[in-house]
């Protein structure tokens, strides 16, 4: 499989519009165009591309903007944000296994809720959730459960993917470029769960 092309886009503030410098592979130079809100620089940039090469592309944009500083908070916050939402995902599966653990083991639900700090209607809901993913996978969740999730958790290795697949000297638009579309997969629950192989 052969790598995409990546045209990059950088954007800087111009009264009320973004200047865009759009420039990559079979560009002579560098382009500009402008664009009213940033959700439209990709597709503005396509545009330029196709009409510069007077031909269809099928290619990546990376965005990023002028200001280096400005770049850098972007990443930070974008990082702790996955961060954040890595570790909120991997305390539902934390819970919903322990929730499931601690019923096979005769606890009540209003015993389950004390001990976890939840409400025992929420405990019925998880254990509910767990019965139909058992069901649906036509096998019971073996008991060493929390051990597998603890070492195939799907949100440690989608972090991981991250810090694999960007590296430090890579250019801050490939690195918020994955932050974002890292962001987007989790947000639409468009990943596979490494617990379900």
């Amino acid at each position: 499989m052969s790598k995409r092309d990546t045209y990059t886009i950088t954007a800087s503030r111009s009264d009320d519009w973004w200047a865009l410098t759009v420039s990559g592979p079979g560009l002579k130079r560098s382009y500009h165009t402008q664009v009213k809100r940033l959700e439209q620089a990709e597709d503005m940039a396509r545009d330029l591309v196709v009409t510069m090469l007077d031909v269809e592309v099928d290619a990546d944009f990376a965005l990023t903007v002028a200001d280096d500083e400005v770049a850098t908070e972007l990443e930070a916050t974008l990082v702790t944000r996955l961060a954040a939402t890595l570790v909120k995902q991997k305390a539902a599966e934390a819970t919903q296994a322990t929730v499931a653990d601690l019923a096979r083991r005769g606890y009540v639900h209003r015993d389950i809720g004390y001990l976890l700090g939840m409400s025992h209607q929420a405990v019925g809901k998880l254990l509910n959730e767990a019965e139909k993913g058992a069901a649906a996978s036509a096998g019971d969740a073996p008991p060493e459960m929390l051990d597998q999730l603890c070492m195939t958790s799907d949100t440690e290795a989608l972090f991981k993917s991250y810090l694999l697949e960007v590296a430090a000297s890579d250019p801050t638009e490939r690195k918020l470029n994955r932050l974002r579309a890292l962001g987007e997969k989790l947000r639409h629950g468009k990943r596979r769960r490494l617990t379900d192989a």
